[in-house]
């Protein structure tokens, strides 16, 4: 039998989000109480600001994790409508968007797998090579990516080895089986309005 998976497993430091959070509320209700004490004996004003600090420093730990939580979820929201399409070369995530006819690869993730860096990476740069369509947000993102005839005519321009395979690996794993794929659907939509 396999135990229910808890919300912090979720997060990679696990272990530190359950001590933070035991730390915060024992203090609440330890300093909470000691304070309260404070007040009846009529010292609550002096008390407070000789442990405003240690009170600071209570906010913050969940003022942190809902910062945190927010910035993974706005993190996670660029690329959602990219989520499962993910395609693997040389063991490296390429995220491709597929919206009709149109294919998006994201630039990121192609700099990434071409190890490229500096100014090799710089938006203006390739789109000059690109072309001004070859590299825009698609619609309804904010990602950089490449369209297909933009990231074509990029790796055209490269001599790299590792470009030259990635760009063989995008139109045979890529690319044609996509093609390939709309063309059955295409037919299949033909065949079944004909009966």
């Amino acid at each position: 039998m396999t135990r229910p998976v808890s919300w912090l497993e979720h997060d990679p430091d696990e272990r530190i989000v359950r001590w933070g959070w035991m730390i915060w509320i024992a203090w609440g209700v330890i300093g909470g109480t000691l304070w309260l004490t404070d007040i009846r004996a009529g010292t609550g004003a002096l008390s407070l600001v000789l442990v405003a600090p240690f009170w600071g420093l209570w906010l913050l730990w969940p003022v942190y994790r809902t910062v945190r939580r927010w910035w993974r979820w706005q993190s996670d929201g660029v690329s959602a409508e990219w989520n499962g399409s993910y395609y693997e070369f040389d063991g490296r995530q390429i995220r491709m968007l597929m919206q009709g006819d149109s294919i998006w690869i994201a630039a990121a993730d192609v700099f990434d797998a071409l190890d490229l860096h500096g100014r090799q990476r710089d938006a203006a740069r390739v789109r000059q090579i690109a072309g001004r369509d070859g590299l825009v947000r698609p619609p309804g993102t904010r990602l950089l990516a490449f369209s297909e005839i933009g990231i074509k005519a990029w790796l055209d321009r490269r001599t790299d080895p590792v470009a030259h395979k990635f760009s063989r690996w995008l139109d045979k794993q890529v690319i044609a089986p996509y093609r390939k794929r709309q063309e059955i659907a295409a037919d299949g939509g033909v065949e079944s309005k004909a009966r």
